[in-house]
């Protein structure tokens, strides 16, 4: 005879009630920072406020027509004019520039920590229903060759995407960006474009004559195993400092041989990540830091500086 034992669940159980809170606070305070775009010919999409001066960041299929009048959408009802500033086709990605106040940036987040079996979620228009928050889990994290010397890494996961969500952000379990909602590969999973593609593109472009830094000079470093541990979240690089552009008294702070950990509240364990943060700041203000120093790690409020760059 075979013995059965039944199981008797729980009301106490916090999950659903914990769950259902942080959604919809990742909603309210994401939405603000994601907008619906319309381009002449092409439908509506999605768009993510990359910076307070009003660069948004979108596929490049949305805004494909060189020629198309795009106007952005924003969440407190205001419509915007918006330019492409810079496209690359092969990544489908563009950015945008709008006139406007107020305008809220999406947190950065760093996708290179991101483990499969994490949840993630997005915020879109799909079908043209605006502001559609979807949940999900990350699938496979994956390598695909667009070019005979040319290759890139995407995002696939089982959270909910449509025509309409295109461009639109992908997000982690705390609401910050973490990839760009594609969907430009078929099959059961929703593809995104991870924020370190999207980083390392940004960082390469022409159209900032002005760049906030730390003036430093900084290379990708393996962290030891007990400091990794002591990170929230978890990671396995950090940037270690091996030179100072900066001798002024206000930037006597950072010392080589420190490594950065955390800035402005980001984990930072790549360049581009690093320049991404520091560009969503303001001019001459400082930001918060944890740095690895001497095997002990402590928090730091550092001066930041204008670099004139090439045009």
């Amino acid at each position: 005879m075979t013995q059965t034992t039944e199981y008797t669940p729980t009301s106490s159980f916090p999950l659903p009630d914990a769950f259902s809170a942080a959604l919809t606070g990742i909603f309210e305070r994401v939405r603000p920072s994601v907008v619906q775009i319309h381009a002449e010919g092409r439908g509506g999409g999605t768009g993510i406020i990359w910076h307070e001066d009003g660069r948004i960041l979108t596929n490049n299929h949305v805004v494909a027509r060189d020629d198309a009048r795009v106007q952005v959408l924003l969440s407190d009802g205001r419509t915007l004019t918006a330019r492409v500033l810079q496209r690359n086709r092969q990544l489908d990605l563009a950015l945008l520039k709008a006139d406007g106040a107020d305008l809220q940036p999406l947190p950065a987040g760093d996708s290179t920590q991101l483990r499969v079996g994490e949840w993630v979620f997005a915020l879109g228009h799909p079908w043209g229903q605006r502001w559609v928050l979807t949940a999900g889990i990350v699938s496979t994290i994956s390598t695909v060759k667009l070019a005979e010397n040319a290759s890139t890494r995407y995002i696939k996961s089982d959270v909910g995407l449509a025509p309409g969500n295109s461009g639109g952000p992908l997000l982690d379990a705390d609401g910050n960006f973490i990839g760009i909602n594609a969907m430009i590969f078929g099959g059961d999973l929703s593809v995104s474009i991870p924020s370190e593609v999207v980083n390392r593109w940004l960082a390469e472009l022409p159209q900032n004559k002005r760049r906030i830094s730390l003036g430093v000079e900084i290379q990708a470093v393996d962290l030891p195993t007990n400091v990794r541990q002591e990170l929230t979240p978890v990671r396995e690089k950090g940037l270690l400092i091996v030179g100072l552009r900066a001798r002024q008294e206000q930037f006597k702070d950072l010392l080589i041989g420190d490594t950065l950990l955390d800035v402005a509240s980001k984990p930072v364990s790549d360049a581009a990540t690093l320049r991404n943060i520091l560009a969503q700041g303001k001019e001459d203000a400082p930001v918060d830091m944890k740095i690895l120093r001497g095997g002990t790690v402590i928090s730091l409020v550092v001066a930041t500086q204008i670099t004139e760059l090439a045009a």
